[in-house]
């Protein structure tokens, strides 16, 4: 018979001083630069993606289509047309984290805001409007044109949800990623050209490639920070990586829309051909430094592969394609509330960042829009908060503290906090503009809590199948970023505060629910779509760990029974009884 093994606090305390070199922050290690480069990937890729949303006041001569469709008498923001209206939302879909800033849009608010101005308290003062630089392009594009330019990106990546997960599944993440990113890189250098060249129709073509593309990007991100990255590192790893969308929301206010003055290259295209070369840098870096499997990297050290995966044996392993076992993972709640609080986030997110210009201008009688610290607030405080909310978890899962306890209390601190916001900002008019704008700061903020709740629960609910899971979630953030724009638009016809307190309590509703959902049913822990599975251990595995057993019991979905003093661990074999209780997983979803 074979011994079991005891594992004191002590020893787990020598264990975890062993792994400090292998810290995430270390710069020689490789899963730092992983991290990085999936920042650096939604950043670019956020760029190339809304270039085109800034850059197209500076392509269309406004002028020319105006009188175009005077005479043609089919003016696109006719509120009498519901064709028009559906249009606009749908151009709206599919953005989360990212700004639409088109001329669809500032009409939209400039047409609003000329209705609600009348109305204004005279206790309010509107704050200084600075005003609107005016472009005008050389090319004649009416607005029904621009809005499927646009749809056609958004178009793109719902299409190529599902299929995504099977082409992760299938090619790898790395190899996908390479491809869309290679696509938009294409894509964004001929955006001139075709443009002047072809025309719109073409362009839609392009865009609706690109969208492809990028819609790939998120399922294998989460398939990335799954294999690289034990359990105590992966909020922190997704809020890195998740980063890059705030600051690729940032950097197109502050710089993009800033292009079109550039002398070069008539302006306009400086914008495209500029991020088409940090695409051109980013597929270079990619290719150099990513690879599926931590044991597919030639570099990495003996001992960061030990800490990731818990030995050194096995490198060169190759990536093999998982049978997703699709109608278990249907029939799980836990998958169902992650994915639920994954279209809630999407839903309040698309919905505020789609309309908090209108919002701004007609509710707070504030003109945020000529001001890019103001407008950018909110997502520079979600850049600000996602680290430190990522961080804390993490720090808490090192400390002792259950991950499943952890995750779920992130998801709360967000689905609660955010709600609050929300009830609060219901009392806010444009004599109190300063503390509206203070809430949808925070409210932004404390949604940052999702990342080391759903998101993390993404990559950990099960590693074998998380490009299945992403894709699955990002089918219902999809959905509710359709849906958002949609509804808020219907409510919101004469944007006033009325209308935004419905608004408002929608938003809190949806919140709250899927916040109970997944307190019922979410988990932050792994499980396993098999039956019975008997895990064992032995002594020279531990030590090669570097890292605590309860990181690894939550990596491979194991259960410990045991006492807050010791973990004793046995071997669990069927000829050898043991009167230990071994590490084995019943788990099923």
């Amino acid at each position: 018979m074979r011994k079991s093994i005891e594992i004191t606090r002590g020893a787990q305390l020598i264990m975890e001083k062993r792994s400090s070199s292998t810290g995430l922050w270390t710069l020689h290690n490789i899963r730092i630069r992983i991290a990085i480069l999936l920042a650096a990937a939604l950043c670019i890729e956020g760029l190339m993606r809304s270039n085109l949303n800034m850059a197209m006041v500076c392509m269309v001569n406004r002028t020319a289509v105006f009188e175009l469709e005077s005479k043609t008498g089919s003016t696109f923001l006719s509120r009498t047309s519901s064709y028009s209206l559906s249009l606009i939302f749908f151009v709206n879909f599919f953005c989360v984290n990212n700004i639409i800033v088109t001329q669809i849009s500032n009409l939209t608010i400039e047409e609003t805001n000329n209705e609600s101005s009348q109305s204004v308290p005279s206790t309010c003062k509107k704050l200084p409007n600075r005003g609107r630089k005016s472009y005008n392009g050389d090319l004649i594009w009416t607005a029904k044109e621009q809005a499927w330019i646009f749809a056609a990106f958004y178009a793109g990546g719902l299409f190529v949800v599902i299929p995504g997960s099977y082409l992760c599944d299938r090619f790898g993440a790395t190899h996908v990623v390479q491809g869309g990113a290679i696509i938009n890189v294409i894509g964004s250098l001929l955006t001139p050209l075709i443009s002047r060249a072809v025309g719109a129709y073409a362009l839609m073509f392009v865009r609706f490639l690109m969208g492809c593309g990028q819609g790939v990007l998120v399922p294998c991100m989460s398939v990335l920070i799954a294999q690289w990255f034990p359990a105590h590192e992966k909020s922190t790893a997704v809020a890195v990586a998740t980063a890059g969308n705030q600051l690729s929301i940032i950097f197109a206010m502050f710089f993009t829309a800033e292009l079109c003055q550039v002398p070069v290259l008539d302006g306009w295209p400086t914008a495209f051909y500029l991020h088409g070369l940090f695409g051109v840098g980013l597929c270079l870096g990619w290719c150099i430094f990513v690879k599926d499997l931590p044991t597919s990297a030639k570099k990495i050290t003996d001992a960061e592969l030990a800490y990731i995966t818990g030995t050194v044996e096995g490198r060169g392993q190759k990536r093999v394609t998982p049978v997703v076992p699709w109608s278990k993972m249907l029939s799980s709640m836990t998958v169902w509330s992650t994915a639920m609080s994954s279209m809630s986030q999407s839903f309040v997110t698309v919905g505020t960042v789609t309309y908090l210009p209108l919002y701004y201008r007609t509710v707070l009688n504030m003109d945020l829009t000529s001001n890019g610290v103001l407008s950018a607030m909110p997502f520079i405080c979600q850049l600000i908060t996602k680290v430190i909310f990522a961080a804390l978890a993490d720090k808490a899962k090192r400390c002792g503290y259950e991950a499943n306890c952890v995750t779920k209390v992130c998801n709360l601190i967000a689905s609660l906090g955010g709600a609050i916001c929300f009830g609060a900002l219901m009392f806010f008019d444009c004599a109190h503009q300063w503390e509206g704008v203070v809430f949808v700061c925070l409210a932004m903020g404390i949604l940052s809590g999702y990342i080391p709740g759903y998101n993390t629960s993404i990559v950990c609910i099960a590693p074998k199948y998380t490009s299945s899971v992403a894709a699955f979630c990002r089918l219902w953030a999809t959905i509710a970023s359709v849906a958002s724009p949609y509804l808020i638009g219907m409510i919101t016809k004469k944007s006033v505060l009325s209308e935004w307190q419905i608004v408002f309590t929608v938003m809190i509703a949806v919140l709250i629910t899927t916040g109970i959902f997944f307190q019922l049913c979410g988990s932050g822990v792994a499980f396993i779509f098999e039956k019975f599975v008997s895990f064992t251990m032995t002594l020279d595995m531990i030590k090669e760990f570097g890292t605590s057993v309860q990181d690894w019991a939550h990596d491979t979905g194991m259960a410990l029974a045991t006492s807050p003093s010791t973990m004793p661990l046995s071997r669990s074999v069927d000829d050898e009884p043991s009167n230990h209780k071994s590490i084995t997983s019943q788990n099923s979803v």
